[in-house]
């Protein structure tokens, strides 16, 4: 596949004194831990999960953090760079969950029940994924950290699906199915849960991923058994 021609902005393209101050400061290694930075990611997936990514505007996000557009200005030039650095570390620690458990000495029917669960634990504990499942951020995300987030979530599918290759082959999985599918078909299954998932609603994240949980198994087990 061809990778995506890159939008020439501010932030990729410093041709301003004030542009090129900036990129210094996201490319400074202690930008991540500066308290405002941290409120002003915050308050970007508190805005793109209200509003929704294409209906936001960094004057939203300043009003949300409580600060002026020049502040805000001072840190990011552009609504991408917030959603890059948004989804920066939970798409990093959902992969780095995922292949600890895919490693574990167990046979893949428990291998893939325990990923799918720490699917549904790290999208609980990190909700800004929520807005990476409802947008379609691979169209607006360019440089080298959207690269990172893409490389991320393209080795969660290839691990998700190596699990399932080796059940397969150990006689735990049907052979009929092609993992890759396998696992398009049970990754969009759970990316679609933010849509039913109501926060006051009777049923948890997890009492949803349970029951995908067994569907998935289900789909996959061997017909004589």
């Amino acid at each position: 596949m061809a990778a995506p021609r890159r939008r020439r902005t501010a932030a990729t393209d410093p041709e301003s004194d004030i542009a090129r101050r900036r990129l210094e400061r996201r490319q400074a290694s202690g930008r991540r831990s500066d308290v405002r930075w941290a409120e002003i990611l915050a308050g970007a997936g508190r805005v793109f999960a209200r509003l929704g990514y294409g209906q936001s505007t960094l004057e939203d996000v300043a009003g949300e953090v409580g600060i002026s557009r020049a502040t805000l200005y001072y840190y990011v030039g552009t609504k991408e760079e917030l959603l890059v650095g948004l989804l920066h570390d939970p798409i990093e620690t959902m992969r780095t969950r995922l292949e600890e458990v895919a490693a574990l000495p167990l046979p893949a029917p428990e291998r893939l029940a325990a990923a799918l669960r720490e699917y549904v634990r790290t999208m609980a504990e990190l909700p800004e994924l929520f807005v990476f499942l409802s947008e379609n951020v691979h169209q607006v995300m360019t440089g080298p950290e959207a690269d990172h987030i893409r490389d991320n979530a393209d080795r969660y599918g290839r691990t998700l699906a190596e699990v399932i290759r080796s059940g397969a082959k150990a006689g735990e999985f049907r052979t009929d199915i092609d993992p890759s599918v396998a696992v398009l078909g049970i990754i969009g299954m759970f990316n679609w849960i933010h849509r039913w998932y109501n926060p006051e609603g009777e049923r948890s994240l997890e009492d949803f991923g349970e029951d995908f949980i067994e569907m998935s198994l289900s789909s996959l087990t061997p017909k004589n058994s």
